[in-house]
């Protein structure tokens, strides 16, 4: 049993579309178009398990780091809305990188594709790294609070691998508008975590009522 299941759903909405297992579809494809069937299937796989360690470790050291650096958690905070933002208009207003434009392995190995550019960039990205630091929040959080987020994130990274697994046949089934529609959807809810993050840091920055 979740103890609180408002912000187990909360934390996966908001991973889910910082992850955006659709949007990347067309990503993966690409970087693994010189692949076989299996290979595929194993980067996928490897792919979500090197993109949990990497978002896992940053979730618990990002804190850390920022102390040692001098700065405060509402400024990474405050940094961090902002940079979501910019994010989300990118993914409403159609911004994208297109599946051409990311590197592939020449020797086309699937560990190797797993780790670059797969779990990195593609899925463990500044932006989700930067959104497990802000979720992870050791101030504001219990450590089963962040066990939760962990649970999401691993929730979000095996249904991500699957959606990459069976990415031919969801891109045949929604096609590229589908694609683009939804993307465009989940950038406008990402504009809102994001501007809720910038008010927070704010209201508790100046002790402001909440909104």
């Amino acid at each position: 049993m979740i103890p609180d299941l408002a912000l187990f759903i909360t934390q996966f909405t908001t991973l889910w579309i910082m992850l955006d297992p659709v949007g990347h579809l067309p990503l993966f494809l690409g970087a693994t178009g010189a692949l076989t069937t299996r290979e595929r299937r194993v980067a996928a796989v490897y792919a979500a398990f090197f993109a949990f360690l990497i978002l896992v470790f940053f979730g618990f050291a990002g804190q850390a780091l920022l102390h040692a650096m001098g700065v405060s958690l509402l400024a990474f905070q405050i940094a961090g809305g902002l940079i979501l933002l910019l994010f989300s208009l990118t993914m409403v207003l159609g911004a994208e990188t297109a599946p051409s434009a990311v590197p592939t392995d020449s020797v086309a190995n699937p560990i190797s594709l797993a780790v670059y550019p797969l779990a990195t960039p593609i899925m463990a990205g500044p932006g989700a790294i930067l959104t497990m630091v802000l979720l992870m929040d050791n101030n504001r959080l219990s450590f089963i609070e962040q066990m939760e987020t962990i649970g999401a994130l691993a929730s979000v990274l095996v249904i991500l691998a699957m959606a990459f697994l069976a990415g031919e046949l969801i891109i045949r089934v929604i096609g590229q508008a589908g694609i683009q529609i939804a993307r465009r959807v989940m950038g406008m809810i990402l504009a809102a975590v994001a501007v809720n993050l910038i008010v927070t840091a704010f209201q508790r920055w100046l002790s402001l009522p909440p909104i």
